[in-house]
């Protein structure tokens, strides 16, 4: 299978064959150039017309028709003195397809599977991730997809990535209350009535709190927006500025906060103060 690009136009080149008012239009001819006297006759024609020389003339062109004198493309040359050498490739034609496949390239068809051509056999994929192959030749696959049109450019689309993964903390509508907790696993739909997705969430220190549907997670929290309770004061955590070793900020609002040791804290409460600061840093 050869294609070439005649006038900018990308084409399927075929053996010679004569011209005639019955050929499929457009397509691709060039004056006869062989043995035959047709051939020889317009090898050796040396007439200036325009002043052209008709030999300058011999490269292909495409014709559109034949007009009623029988010249092609209402050029003064009759039909018969052309030969068709190949057709005009549509764009997303199986041809088109072929073509798109021998530079390298997926393609892809509405009820048909990526395909790609490696070591000159076409392979396809039933997977969104090729390569899972069989193989065909190309004829063979040009001959069995030459009706379908609609081919375009495969483009792998990237794996979704889960909104919510175990581990993340996250903010959960519990019947209009908000609260916050770390994912803990995902689970089957069997512990949910309704047979929605669910998760376990546990508070920031290991408590259960439950099941709950992901649809009523709200968001992922930033390790700034996670809130600490602290004996009665409750609020996000950040660095203290003057001794960021050995204190930090419980701020409640942005304008109030206190600032707390982390020396007196509990291990559980310090290991999450101590992950949460961590954290922002990180970011």
């Amino acid at each position: 299978m050869k294609f070439e690009t005649i006038n900018n136009t990308l084409c399927r080149m075929v053996e010679p064959e004569p011209l005639t008012d019955k050929a499929q239009f457009p397509c691709v001819v060039r004056l006869i150039q062989d043995d035959s006297p047709m051939g020889r006759y317009n090898q050796s024609y040396s007439e200036y017309r325009y002043g052209v020389r008709l030999g300058c003339c011999m490269l292909p062109i495409i014709a559109t028709h034949i007009a009623k004198n029988g010249v092609v493309n209402d050029i003064e040359w009759d039909v018969n003195r052309y030969e068709i050498i190949g057709y005009p490739v549509v764009d997303g034609s199986a041809e088109w397809a072929l073509w798109q496949m021998m530079q390298g390239k997926w393609v892809v068809h509405e009820k048909a599977y990526p395909c790609h051509i490696h070591c000159n056999v076409v392979t396809w994929s039933n997977d969104e991730t090729p390569p899972l192959f069989t193989v065909q030749l190309p004829s063979r696959w040009l001959s069995d997809n030459l009706l379908y049109s609609g081919w375009q450019l495969y483009e792998p689309q990237p794996e979704p990535q889960p909104a919510y993964a175990v581990g993340d903390d996250v903010e959960v509508n519990v019947n209009g209350e908000m609260k916050q907790g770390k994912l803990v696993r995902f689970c089957s739909a069997d512990f949910m009535q309704d047979n929605t997705d669910a998760f376990v969430l546990h508070d920031f220190f290991g408590r259960w709190y439950g099941y709950h549907r992901v649809a009523d997670i709200t968001r992922k929290l930033d390790p700034s927006e996670v809130r600490v309770k602290i004996g009665c004061l409750e609020g996000t955590v950040e660095r203290h500025d003057g001794n960021p070793q050995h204190w930090f900020k419980l701020r409640s609002s942005e304008y109030n906060y206190a600032l707390i040791s982390i020396d007196m804290l509990d291990t559980p409460t310090r290991e999450l103060v101590e992950s949460l600061l961590r954290a922002q840093e990180e970011k």
